[in-house]
């Protein structure tokens, strides 16, 4: 996992400093650095105050820092994206990776406390309890927004949608419409040698089982009801279907982690099925296989809720409140 971007941030300006890229009484702005690493000024501010702390740079009569303990010439100059570079020339900065890592994170909070009760989340605290702006905890929001995890309430406050009994049902149910339909149309379009990969994944895990980490029956999850499906041809369906993800959230969360893997075949000779139909070109009799396995999955998830009710612990993060719990 690549490091936050406001401890990035720390890192290339430490390493500018210390190879004289950043040299000594070179003033140091907030707003430029933030506009060079195309940032919020919130991480900038507190990167530059743990530099102070250090004793890396220093106050001055005059906006901003100086790099070192100043008492020397003041050198004011636009700094660049050259002034931050690390040894392989390129910046050092990964925003992609560090906001998808904290984002799987949060991800993983809210799906579990939602199948404890209701919770409000607050925005605020969100960015104070990971120390990154409000830019990032606005783009995870409004991701998880998307996948049907959380709704915004006011300014700065979310509702986590509980995952309760009825909505798993509602999901499940609204899959059965949706999905059947666009797996008989991918039948035509999805390729020999695409349908000999999801087979081979299949296979490959199910030999591996149960020694397998939840992250890996997630993807094949995604083979089927993701990829496999986006090759209906139907952009608005998919985007429907994209609300109903959390039911396949829960056992990317619980197998594996929260509770063992399940002693029963959890999904491979079921999804088997549906390509080995959609290998014959059989759509409908690959509609029926997926409409069979959904049906099952609803019971197995129904019951994986209830035993995690039950018995299973969440820790609780500091961003987030009981409104009720189930």
């Amino acid at each position: 996992m690549s490091n936050t971007l406001k401890e990035q941030l720390y890192q290339a300006l430490v390493q500018g400093i210390d190879r004289g890229h950043l040299e000594p009484g070179l003033v140091l702005l907030e707003g430029n650095i933030a506009a060079i690493f195309d940032m919020s000024r919130s991480p900038v501010r507190q990167t530059l105050s743990r530099l102070h702390d250090e004793g890396k740079i220093c106050r001055f009569d005059g906006r901003g820092y100086l790099v070192g303990r100043g008492g020397g010439e003041v050198i004011r100059r636009t700094l660049g994206a050259g002034d931050f570079r690390a040894a392989g020339g390129q910046a050092s900065i990964q925003r992609t990776e560090a906001w998808q890592a904290l984002a799987e994170k949060v991800e993983r909070d809210l799906v579990l406390c939602s199948m404890k009760g209701r919770l409000e989340l607050n925005e605020l605290q969100l960015a104070k309890t990971y120390a990154v702006s409000r830019t990032t905890t606005q783009r995870i929001l409004a991701s998880l927004q998307s996948l049907g995890v959380v709704d915004k309430t006011k300014y700065s406050s979310w509702s986590v949608i509980p995952l309760d009994d009825e909505r798993l049902h509602h999901l499940y149910d609204a899959r059965r419409q949706l999905e059947p339909f666009m797996i008989s149309r991918a039948c035509g379009v999805l390729l020999d040698q695409e349908l000999d990969g999801y087979l081979f994944r299949l296979d490959d895990a199910a030999r591996q089982y149960p020694n397998l980490e939840g992250a890996r029956l997630d993807a094949l999850e995604n083979d089927l009801h993701q990829e496999a499906l986006m090759r209906g041809g139907n952009p608005e369906i998919i985007t429907m279907l994209r609300r109903t993800r959390p039911i396949l959230l829960i056992s990317k969360h619980l197998l594996g982690g929260a509770v063992e893997m399940p002693a029963e075949d959890p999904l491979f000779t079921e999804h088997r099925r549906v390509f080995e139909a959609l290998s014959a070109r059989l759509p409908k009799q690959a509609g029926q296989a997926l409409d069979e396995h959904l049906a099952n999955a609803e019971t197995k998830v129904r019951q994986r809720l209830a035993d995690f009710r039950e018995a299973g612990e969440v820790v609780m993060p500091r961003y987030l409140s009981w409104v009720e719990t189930l």
